[in-house]
């Protein structure tokens, strides 16, 4: 059922242009993820938004010499004009996991930060879609879909928890460990974004 969803929704994207912001642009996450959109033919209007330094970072970005327009946007007052008209909302914005940091702490951490997004783009972009890299991703997500539901702009097809990382991360070790062309392995990854529920299918 998802992947069906999930394969609709990427039949739209693909046959239109799209503006998409990054939220959380000018960190070490958000820069090299604005310089693939950058990248995209799909993309026309990339919109990068932080709390600090974006304007360098999106004068940077919009030197590359592909056709869509970058707009930095920097502060909390700025997030909503960054947002406006958006089709696609990737968000890598947080503090990453620090050395004895649990998980129970960095959503201690990033919880008001992922919440006032969600506040933001219920109130300015409320079709667009979701896409959350904010760690933990396993309560990240649910966090941003409450705020969602409570602001009536809610929808499952439209809300998505990244967790690309860990496939990159079992093809690497497998191939690594079994002498295998990385470019050739493909490793399946079930379950949640932690270590108690992640789950690589090395038997397929």
């Amino acid at each position: 059922m998802f992947r069906s969803s999930f394969a609709r929704t990427v039949s739209t994207f693909n046959t239109r242009s799209y503006k998409v912001a990054v939220v959380g642009a000018s960190g070490g996450i958000g820069q090299p993820l604005s310089l693939l959109l950058k990248l995209d033919k799909y993309v026309t209007d990339l919109s990068l938004f932080d709390v600090v330094r974006t304007p360098g970072v999106a004068a940077d970005i919009s030197h590359c010499n592909t056709p869509a327009k970058t707009t930095g946007y920097v502060g909390n007052d700025d997030i909503h004009k960054a947002l406006d008209k958006c089709d696609l909302v990737v968000i890598p914005a947080g503090v990453p996991r620090k050395p004895g940091m649990t998980r129970d702490d960095l959503f201690n951490t990033n919880a008001s930060i992922v919440k006032g997004i969600a506040e933001a783009c219920a109130k300015t972009c409320p079709n667009a879609m979701y896409l959350i890299i904010s760690n933990p991703v396993n309560s990240t997500v649910p966090l941003f879909a409450e705020v969602l539901k409570k602001a009536g702009t809610y929808n499952k097809n439209k809300l998505f928890g990244v967790s690309t990382l860990d496939v990159v991360r079992a093809n690497t070790f497998v191939s690594e460990n079994q002498n295998l062309d990385v470019n050739n392995t493909k490793v399946n990854v079930i379950g949640g974004h932690a270590g108690t529920t992640i789950l690589p299918l090395y038997s397929q």
